[in-house]
């Protein structure tokens, strides 16, 4: 940038502008003192200011307006504050490169006037830019960092910042070495600019050993694995390049201290560290730690607490004496943990909104640390108005029948999640929407929290449409599932998108069918809250048909044999089923009980485990279930067990049995954003007589998939058992289908 300026002279003259070539003189914006027979500054009047350089009379007036100087104003020259300031206020408009403020020749007047001339140098508008050693994938993710914009003036500090967004773009990819040189290539008209950016990323830098000093309660094993996103390169690990990242190493030079502090290690520190590239491809990290002494607990103290006494708050804490501290653990037990069975759960679950915990760890003499903790309990807070909001299709009362949080009861930090989970179990909205929770107002005068839950709906309606050939025939099969029916609205048309729905009903339709030898059509509908409680009734209705035909001729005998006599099975399936919500031991637990008629029509004895003819069976079953689990469809935390009880009473020539039925599973979490999950699930089945008799119906089938089961699975309860093929596991004596 070249600023000049011209020293005020003697009689109203000023020296020439050309100044610039005289290094004894002092600039007008300078603040160094005059040198000696220098005349000191005195305050003139701007007689007149002019621009030059640029040609738009708009532009000189933006100068004007920018530099703050006016006509008639009084400045101090040379040396004076009004000039220099003018000059930095010009240039950091971004719009020229050279600015300078000089006092025409032969201006002014006798008392003292000066007329002053803003001379400026337009920055180069950018015509555009370009790469050259780019590939095509780097260059579109290079131009959404680069902040150039075309026709915009480039300076210089503008180039450097997209050299630099540069860098950091190969940095990341594991180029730490690469080289940016920008070529300006002026346009034709001389007042645009080309810029060219040639790139050369050199080799990608991989971490080739990460060393640690100082450390001798952990090797640098333990060490290394705490470092998430900084790994040393191995053969082993092809799939995977090790590339630098100086964001995620810093981060991980964090998670070495907290690692320390967590094995009570509470003045741990990173004294240095230092990263260097070493034959010209591989990054050398080596850090020094200072372990200090391993710390545990001598006192537990708490201060300002009248709800709850100290054993109680020490037992929430997980603390005991001797225990060596865990700086992640306290935090979690004192602010949140899981199993909301943390400290400040304790007082939210009651209503103290306010509380606040501080916890001080004091040291205190050899290697024991004294926890003190000072509570501000506040006051007793409720629900106030509890709002729902996106819900485009689902009816109010249907998201509000599942909510705990209910206007005038206490707050309860557990009510808000329970009510999450239960909204996420409807399978009506975002599950990502539900997870952030309902958004939250405080109304301080009346110590109220109002609550807003914020859904999105999504569509969990299920359409099938499927065929299958293979050793029986083509077999084809539709299937509709409404899982937010309306049957409320079933003729309010105004209501249909496209079919009524809003009302949390649930409606199923399916057909299955291999033409006039195997049909198959069933129908159920489920209402979840039934006159206005949570207790879910419903129906279902269904038919089957299959004849000998479909298995190419054969009747199916017991253990495998058959022949060729025609012969035609039909079933017709009634059932209506009624489950309740518990309370005890928890509200997670339900009952249900479920009634079931059937009626067979085996002509020729096509199934050789029923007698020919007519045969009736009508059974009950009541069933036990807990469901904790966080999602319907992929849940990756919780449980949910099932027991169940069947009973088929040998009364006149029904058909008789008792079943019992034991299915578990749980889900855990591998990863803290709950997207990786371990899951175990155990099913047992036990199938007896009440008569004595042999029981050749309603038997287990073990092995196979759901994929496997529903051509021909009439008389049989499959227990699925993925990597074996379907009756694979079945005794040597088993009874047919």
């Amino acid at each position: 940038m070249l600023i000049a300026a011209v020293l005020v002279g003697t009689g109203g003259t000023s020296v020439a502008p050309a100044l610039a070539q005289q290094p004894q003189q002092q600039p007008l914006g300078g603040t160094q003192a005059p040198a000696a027979g220098a005349q000191r500054p005195a305050p003139v009047t701007i007689e007149r200011l002019r621009v030059e350089g640029i040609d738009r009379q708009s532009m000189r007036d933006f100068v004007r307006r920018v530099s703050g100087l006016t006509e008639g104003q009084q400045v101090t020259l040379p040396g004076g504050e009004a000039i220099g300031e003018a000059i930095r206020s010009i240039y950091d408009s971004g719009l020229f490169s050279d600015v300078a403020i000089v006092e025409e020749e032969g201006g002014g007047s006798a008392d003292g006037g000066v007329q002053l001339l803003i001379r400026v140098t337009p920055e180069p508008g950018l015509a555009g830019y370009s790469f050259k050693g780019v590939d095509d994938n780097a260059r579109d993710d290079l131009e959404e960092r680069i902040t150039l914009a075309e026709g915009r003036p480039v300076r210089p500090s503008d180039i450097q910042r997209a050299e630099q967004a540069i860098k950091a773009f190969y940095s990341e990819e594991g180029y730490l070495l690469a080289d940016v040189e920008t070529r300006r290539r002026p346009t034709a008209s001389g007042d645009q600019v080309n810029l060219l950016f040639e790139v050369d990323p050199g080799k990608k830098v991989e971490v080739e050993d990460i060393r640690f000093a100082g450390n001798e309660a952990f090797d640098d094993g333990d060490l290394r694995d705490v470092m998430e996103d900084t790994r040393e390169d191995r053969w082993w690990r092809f799939w995977k390049s090790e590339k630098f990242d100086r964001e995620k190493y810093e981060s991980d030079l964090d998670r070495v201290v907290d690692f320390y502090n967590e094995h009570g290690y509470y003045d741990a520190t990173i004294v240095s560290d230092t990263t260097y590239v070493e034959g010209g491809d591989d990054l050398i990290a080596e850090v020094t730690v200072r372990e200090g002494t391993q710390y545990y607990v001598r006192n537990i103290e708490w201060r300002g607490n009248t709800v709850y006494p100290d054993a109680v708050l020490t037992r929430a804490l997980g603390f005991e004496q001797g225990d060596v501290y865990n700086t992640k653990r306290l935090q979690k037990n004192l602010r949140g943990n899981r199993s909301s069975s943390d400290v400040t759960s304790l007082y939210m679950d009651r209503g103290y909104v306010r509380f606040r915990a501080q916890p001080n760890v004091q040291p205190a003499p050899g290697d024991s640390l004294d926890l003190v903790f000072d509570l501000t309990e506040g006051e007793v807070w409720e629900f106030g108005d509890i709002t729902i909001a996106g819900n485009t299709k689902t009816k109010e009362h249907v998201v509000r029948r599942e909510l705990y949080t209910v206007p005038g009861s206490k707050f309860s930090r557990s009510d808000i999640r329970e009510s999450i989970r239960r909204l996420q179990q409807l399978g009506y909205f975002s599950q990502e929407s539900l997870k952030q929770g309902p958004s939250t107002s405080f109304d301080q005068q009346n110590k109220e929290v109002d609550l807003t839950y914020q859904l999105k709906e999504v569509s969990n309606d299920q359409l099938e449409l499927s065929g299958t050939y293979g050793g029986y025939g083509l077999v084809l099969q539709t299937s509709f599932t409404f899982n937010n029916f309306s049957a409320q609205n079933l003729f309010d048309f105004d209501e249909w998108q496209p079919l009524p729905v809003g009302d949390g009903q649930k409606l199923s339709l399916s057909v299955r069918t291999a033409g006039f030898d195997y049909q198959r059509y069933s129908l159920s509908f489920t209402e979840p809250w039934f006159r206005g409680r949570p207790t879910p009734v419903g129906g279902s209705v269904s038919y089957a048909r299959i004849s000998s035909d479909y298995y190419g001729g054969r009747r199916i005998r017991r253990g495998g044999a058959s022949d060729t006599e025609a012969g035609v099975f039909q079933r017709v399936t009634t059932q209506f089923f009624r489950r309740q919500r518990l309370d005890w031991p928890d509200d997670k637990f339900s009952l249900s009980s479920t009634v079931n008629y059937n009626y067979y029509r085996n002509d020729n004895g096509l199934y050789g485990s029923l007698p020919p003819g007519e045969s009736h069976q009508l059974s009950f079953k009541q069933g036990l279930s807990r469901n904790s689990r966080d999602n319907p469809l992929f849940p990756s935390r919780g449980s949910k067990v099932d027991l169940s009880v069947e009973v088929a009473p040998p009364v006149g020539d029904l058909i008789q049995f008792h079943k019992w039925r034991f299915k578990t599973g749980w889900n855990v979490p591998l990863t803290s954003n709950g997207k990786l999950s371990f899951n175990v699930s155990t099913d047992y089945g036990y199938i007896g007589s009440l008569t004595g008799e042999e029981v050749a119906f309603q038997t287990f089938d073990l092995g196979g998939t759901a994929f496997d089961y529903g051509r021909y699975s009439f008389g049989t309860e499959p227990i699925y058992m993925r990597g074996y093929p379907q009756r694979a596991l079945n005794p040597l004596r088993g009874t047919d289908f």
